[in-house]
């Protein structure tokens, strides 16, 4: 376990850093976007630049007047943030759609780019000399907008794929912590089933004994007891009593020397296709009588279907149903329901229930909480239902009685 949850921090650990990385690697590639994107600008803006030069000389032939129409002209785009006319560096006109707002370039005859609280602008300067020989410096200062759209496209694919990594981290970390609790109840099933097989090879030995030991003397007992029980007197109502309860008491050690036998030897299982309906209506038959006033419910899921060995099954919900009405239940109920994982049978009943403290060793051998209980029916029960392919849990829900829900694959 301790294994899992450091491999699942390192995975986890791993996927952080390469979200951070590919953050990293992501904002780079958006700076040199951003950049190529300038240079291309500053590409364009040189072009015009000339054709500006050129035709602020043509216009200054003609006074100051023409190339400040020209440049009113210009200032009217939507994208034109500013426009000036210089002279000898003093200002001669101007405008701006931003008041008061006139960065211009110290020189002029170049192109330059900034940020501005508007976004990112370019501007193109030229100088050029009217016929008098005066150097005059234009100025247009205009919004590069595709670098705005650039960085904004930028953002808004880095935060999705960023929300779309660390989404996937999430799924894995999710998948890696429900697959550590898998393998943490699949080593916790074969440590059970490992130290199961250590006292059933305990119990092979004692049930070796057992068989050697007492099989022959108690059959010999009961044949004994065949050929005296004709010479009692049946009016003998204390002889008659005794008689019974010697041959009531052989036989229930019979019958437990018969279930260690099946605890320990392997159980051969005979696969088949039940109709759910029809075999818990057979049980039914059989748990008639079982207790005056008991009330035996079954239900089967319309379209349920059920493969298992029909002897091995029924051996199982018998001793269910037997356990229930001995601890005094009045009602029980065997459902059957489909499952993804699997066919489930549900037993509940209205009885005592079960302590919780109990039921972590309620299916270990010889452990019983009934007074004659010989601790080998709910052993033997998870065996069958092992062999079958499945298991077996005990509960003890809110509203009192006991459930045992067996899952068959």
């Amino acid at each position: 376990m301790k294994l899992h949850a450091r491999t699942i921090a390192a995975v986890a650990l791993l996927c952080l850093a390469s979200i951070v990385v590919f953050y990293f690697l992501n904002l780079g590639n958006r700076r040199a976007v951003e950049a190529r994107a300038v240079e291309l600008a500053v590409s364009e803006g040189k072009t015009i630049e000339r054709v500006l030069e050129m035709a602020a000389a043509k216009l200054l032939a003609g006074g100051e007047e023409p190339l400040r129409l020209f440049l009113d002209g210009i200032f009217a785009d939507d994208g034109v943030i500013y426009v000036a006319l210089r002279q000898d560096g003093r200002l001669r006109h101007a405008a701006s759609k931003f008041e008061g707002y006139l960065p211009l370039a110290a020189g002029s005859g170049r192109v330059r780019t900034f940020d501005s609280p508007m976004g990112q602008v370019i501007e193109v300067s030229a100088l050029v000399r009217d016929p008098a020989g005066r150097a005059h410096g234009v100025h247009i200062g205009y919004f590069f907008s595709a670098v705005d759209e650039i960085r904004r496209s930028a953002r808004r694919s880095l935060l999705l794929l960023t929300l779309l990594q660390a989404g996937v981290v999430v799924v894995l970390t999710a998948f890696l912590l429900r697959f550590s609790r898998q393998m943490g109840r699949k080593e916790l099933e074969v440590r059970r089933e490992k130290e199961e097989k250590e006292k059933l090879r305990e119990i092979s030995l004692v049930t070796a004994g057992i068989n050697h030991e007492l099989r022959n003397p108690l059959h010999s007992l009961y044949l004994s007891y065949q050929m005296l029980e004709p010479r009692l007197d049946p009016a003998d109502a204390e002889a008659a009593f005794h008689s019974q309860a010697l041959k009531r008491e052989i036989k229930r050690i019979q019958d437990i020397i018969e279930r260690f036998s099946q605890l320990a030897r392997s159980l051969p299982v005979r696969r088949e296709t039940i109709d759910p309906s029809r075999f818990f209506a057979e049980l039914a038959l059989a748990w008639k009588g079982l207790g005056p006033g008991l009330e035996i419910e079954t239900e089967a899921e319309p379209g349920a279907e059920l493969a298992s060995d029909r002897n091995l099954l029924a051996q199982v919900l018998d001793n269910l149903v037997r356990n229930a009405a001995e601890a005094g239940a009045r009602r029980v109920r065997v459902s059957l329901r489909r499952r993804r994982e699997g066919t489930e049978i549900r037993v509940r009943d209205d009885g005592p229930g079960i302590p919780a403290e109990h039921l972590p060793s309620i299916f270990d051998p010889f452990v019983s909480f009934k007074p004659r209980g010989s601790g080998i029916g709910l052993a033997l029960a998870r065996r069958i239902v092992s062999q079958l392919g499945g298991r077996i849990e005990a509960a003890s829900p809110q509203g009192g009685g006991a459930e045992f829900t067996l899952v068959l694959w």
